[in-house]
């Protein structure tokens, strides 16, 4: 992976799962996806399956990237066993102005985050809510979405 100097001193290797960017891709490479809890899940960085993962990951410094600043571009290169090489550029982070997520992205998002602590059907109605706020009446019929599950 390549990135600029200032945003991979910030990722490269660290101790914490949820900035350590080798570590994040190795969760992803065995998860198939990026979870809150895989993040932030602490003991899983010493997980031997990904360890194996995590050192097939290099973090390049690219001094041509700083020059674009303000933004925060990345460039992701895989090799595969057989030598090919796939190359992709991302221009804008993410859930950015730039580019941003869609409903379902954002509400999938939202679940992973907020069903943990609401219990997946008060996420599910909450979510349902947010995306309908504009036919709301009153704010108050929120409140009870809020309250973490018993």
């Amino acid at each position: 992976m390549l990135f600029r100097s200032s945003d991979a001193n910030t990722v490269n290797n660290r101790e914490m799962p949820d900035i350590c960017l080798q570590h994040m891709m190795a969760v992803m490479l065995l998860d198939k996806t990026a979870s809150f809890a895989a993040a932030h899940d602490k003991p899983r960085m010493k997980d031997a399956a990904v360890l194996r993962e995590r050192a097939k990951v290099e973090l390049v410094f690219d001094q041509e990237l700083e020059k674009l600043v303000p933004l925060r571009v990345g460039i992701v290169e895989v090799t595969l066993n057989d030598g090919t090489t796939l190359t992709e550029r991302v221009d804008a982070v993410r859930g950015s102005a730039q580019n941003p997520m869609t409903r379902e992205e954002v509400a999938t998002k939202a679940r992973d985050l907020m069903s943990p602590v609401l219990g997946a059907s008060r996420t599910d109605r909450l979510i349902t809510a947010i995306l309908s706020l504009e036919k709301a009446t009153t704010l108050r019929a929120l409140r009870p979405l809020l309250q973490p599950a018993r």
